[in-house]
């Protein structure tokens, strides 16, 4: 993908800002300290052609192309010198340098890491706005009456009238016929009670109905780490969450758990808005009168919650809070998650490197411990491996974990031929890859699954343990076609290209539903060759000659000579069935090794494992004397 294209693929999402602001006069890098240095480069060394191109595509005219300042201001909404570019806009240039790094980080195989926000900030999200506007609200009955603020009132009976009064500077509502009342700092509730009484005291057979018009509007200040700080004229019912929504919101170094109201010079209250967010407790939320200043103070402690919690994020603490505290505020731990030995990255006072320290999320003395600011807490995963389970793999039906109970045998998970093999299954043979000891160890059995199944409870229909592999194998005739296509599809991919595309997706599907033979067999010889500590105890066998399968094999438990010929899919047309040669290494204590050829005689494949291998031995199978498969008769 050349320069062009990649940047026209970068651009369709927030399309024409980044080229407006890399192509004008302004530097790119001062404008958007987060671009990285490689795209602004290839930005600049595009030809003025391809420049005026790509410009074009998104409506911008750049500098030599009829543009003013190097940016058409009739075709593009980044904003003039000296004006503040609007929420919109910035979105839209964080959205941008998002999917510019995305894009480096996939071009350079790299996987990018999901950066966590601090918690709450979102509140005051312009795009999804969370406050309704408050003048049609009905006014409480504790709402404080003042100058701006209209009653209607509304008469009938022996006198009817429809009134909308406003509470003049002086405080008063001038109630024709019953002359001036008093309303400044009564509350809603006492206003309707002294104009009913007046009412019904003065105007006979009269009933009145009060209620609450236009509210009065209300100076107040915002002020500290606000993201537009000043003077607003807001509803006298405005809270203090309001006011700082019509502000902007708070910054990223703001503080959301000291909101402070003064009222005077005084402080008249504070308000933790994670008493809102994560208990839904509004009584702090109070409501401003004129005159009030929201100070919003810079951030004292932020600490990082990431990995398996709830709710990840940059959370804001308070002197006194405790890990216990922080765990709540991030929802708690996932069910996935490994609280047992959790760690925290902390910088120390006076240190000038990170330490890390182990803490147990499970155990309330650890919940106790302190916070400091730029903690981060990570909470790892648990270990992903099923405990209570076998693994079928191979020729199978239906491959994957199955549940393990005590008594499981091989009958419970393969009961029938038809129903759960294959049509290339060979019964002859199979392995059960089982973990001893106290490590990854394993020991390799040798299975002869036709007999499990024909004979359930037999000695054949082997007994499994938690997290045993069984691996079944394709017949040898289907493993060396499977073998054969993937070659001549390998050698012919360079020259053809995109044609052998449709044979390769056929050998994946053949291949989904049975996995190599070879390459189970050989997954298993490196596990038992990587287990061993020494040459003597490397539980591997070589077999070679003429046999269907010739290679690597595990040594099997029962260590016999049948077992491996079985695995290796039998002996050929032409194979030597009077004796074998057996290749063996003998180790001695000081470290010496000598090798011993010898011949065993080949005994009956009916009779039980036959005779006994060791480690590192090598089997060969030979050829019957003057074989041949004989002339053709043309």
């Amino acid at each position: 993908m050349n320069g062009l294209q990649r940047l026209g693929r970068i651009l369709q999402g927030a399309h024409f800002v980044l080229l407006a602001l890399a192509l004008s006069a302004a530097p790119l890098n001062a404008a958007i300290p987060n671009i990285p240095p490689a795209m602004v480069a290839q930005l600049k060394n595009m030809s003025p052609a391809q420049q005026a191109a790509l410009a074009r595509q998104y409506g911008i005219e750049i500098p030599g192309a009829g543009g003013v300042g190097g940016v058409n201001p009739q075709s593009s909404t980044v904003g003039q010198p000296g004006e503040e570019i609007d929420t919109f806009e910035r979105v839209q240039r964080m959205q941008l340098e998002q999917e510019i790094r995305e894009t480096i980080a996939e071009e350079d195989g790299e996987e990018l890491e999901e950066e966590l926000k601090r918690f709450g900030l979102e509140l005051f999200d312009r795009e999804i706005s969370t406050f309704a506007p408050v003048d049609d609200l009905p006014a409480p009955d504790g709402y404080l009456m003042g100058p701006g603020d209209s009653v209607n009132v509304y008469m009938f009976g022996s006198e009817e009238a429809d009134l909308a009064l406003s509470v003049t500077r002086d405080g008063q509502l001038l109630l024709p016929r019953l002359g001036p009342v008093t309303v400044t700092g009564l509350t809603f509730s006492e206003v309707k009670r002294l104009i009913e009484g007046k009412v019904a005291s003065q105007l006979v057979g009269t009933d009145v109905v009060v209620s609450m018009g236009k509210l009065r509007a209300i100076d107040i200040f915002l002020a500290g780490d606000v993201y537009a700080p000043g003077s607003y004229s807001v509803s006298g019912l405005s809270t203090v969450l309001q006011a700082l929504y019509a502000g902007g919101g708070i910054t990223e170094i703001g503080s959301l758990r000291d909101i402070q109201v003064k009222r005077r010079g005084k402080l008249v209250g504070r308000l933790d808005a994670y008493d809102v967010l994560l208990r839904g407790d509004t009584s702090n939320d109070v409501r401003l009168a004129s005159g009030d200043t929201v100070f919003v103070p810079t951030v004292a402690r932020l600490v990082t919650v990431s990995g398996e919690v709830k709710r990840p994020a940059i959370y804001e603490a308070i002197e006194g809070e405790s890990l216990g505290n922080l765990l709540e505020m991030a929802g708690g731990l996932t069910v996935s998650s490994y609280g047992k030995s959790a760690s925290i990255q902390r910088r120390r006072a006076g240190e000038t490197k990170l330490v890390r320290v182990q803490v147990d999320l499970t155990d309330p003395e650890d919940l106790k411990g302190p916070l400091f600011d730029g903690d981060r807490l990570d909470v790892a995963p648990i270990k992903k491996e099923i405990a209570n389970q076998v693994i079928l793999r191979g020729a199978i039906a239906r491959p994957g974990g199955y549940e393990w109970s005590p008594g499981l045998r091989i009958s419970d998970l393969v009961s029938s031929v038809d129903e759960d093999l294959l049509r290339e299954t060979d019964l002859s043979t199979g392995l059960v890859v089982r973990r001893v000891g106290q490590g990854q160890e394993v020991e390799v059995l040798s299975l002869k699954l036709g007999d499990a199944i024909e004979y359930p409870g037999s000695e054949s229909d082997l007994s499994l343990e938690p997290r045993d592999e069984v691996l079944v194998f394709a017949l040898p005739y289907a493993t060396k076609r499977y073998q054969a296509l993937s070659e001549r599809v390998e050698e012919t991919a360079a020259t053809f290209g995109e044609e052998v595309q449709s044979t390769q997706r056929q050998l994946a599907e053949q291949g989904s539903s049975s996995e190599d033979r070879m390459t189970l067999i050989s997954e298993v010889v490196e596990r038992v060759k990587a287990q061993a500590n020494e040459p003597a105890e490397t539980r591997s066998v070589e077999v070679a000659g003429d046999v269907r399968l010739p290679g690597s094999y595990p040594l099997l438990a029962d260590q016999g000579l049948n077992s491996l010929i079985a695995l290796a899919g039998g002996y050929a047309t032409s194979a030597y069935l009077e004796a074998a040669e057996v290749t063996r290494l003998n180790f001695t204590a000081e470290g010496g090794v000598s090798v011993e050829t010898f011949e065993v005689m080949i005994e009956p494949a009916a009779q039980t494992g036959g005779f006994k291998l060791a480690p590192l031995d090598r089997v060969r199978i030979s050829r019957m004397p003057n074989w041949s498969y004989g002339d053709s008769v043309g």
